[in-house]
């Protein structure tokens, strides 16, 4: 059994919110190594950064795998599909 559009949902969030986390760690490590932290902390800015990618790059994830979700073809439509006809070239 395939899971369900709400499941892919989630799959799609997790994979997104993880792939955020880890660019928002390098983006905000290089931008506190270039600028440095200003008036905050700089773990409080770098934790901005993750967070904030993270639920970007989730929500997108989460929508775009529910857009790119497909149904499974029963068999019988497999079983319906007609053969392949190959023609032979005339070559003159």
């Amino acid at each position: 059994m395939e899971p369900s559009t709400v499941d892919k949902m989630k799959m799609g969030a997790a994979m997104g919110g993880t792939v955020g986390l880890c660019i928002g760690f390098v983006f905000g490590s290089i931008s506190l190594i270039r600028f440095g932290p200003g008036n905050s902390n700089p773990i409080t800015l770098l934790s901005k950064y993750m967070l904030g990618s993270a639920a970007s790059f989730g929500l997108f994830m989460s929508v775009g795998t529910v857009v790119r979700s497909e149904n499974r073809l029963p068999m019988s439509a497999y079983e319906r599909r007609l053969p392949v006809i190959m023609k032979q070239r005339d070559n003159q």
